[in-house]
């Protein structure tokens, strides 16, 4: 967080997490910071990402790839309703599925 840039931005992403009360948008349980780092601590997710799913499956049945696009466009319909913007997807860190689904 030293630099002005990352301050602002870890900032609002904390300020997001804890406007957002959404079962698609991880919780936040806590924050704290000291001098040099701020602390987010969030639920934990159990599950793999829509990365290692797709690395796994290599082929999505049409009906998964709906329920998942459906998945992804929740939480950014949530952050956009919280007037927020989000500046980056990735298929690492935008959805969590359970392993028993």
């Amino acid at each position: 967080m030293l630099l002005k840039d990352q301050e602002d931005q870890i900032q609002r992403e904390r300020e997001l997490l804890a406007k957002a009360n959404c079962p698609w948008i991880v919780e936040l349980k806590y924050s704290f910071q000291n001098d040099d780092y701020l602390y987010l601590v969030m639920e934990f997710l159990e599950g793999e990402n829509l990365m290692k799913l797709l690395l796994k499956k290599n082929l999505l049945l049409e009906e998964e790839a709906r329920f998942y696009a459906a998945e992804l466009v929740l939480p950014i319909e949530v952050v956009h309703k919280l007037n927020y913007i989000h500046r980056k997807s990735n298929l690492k860190i935008l959805c969590w599925i359970r392993k028993d689904m």
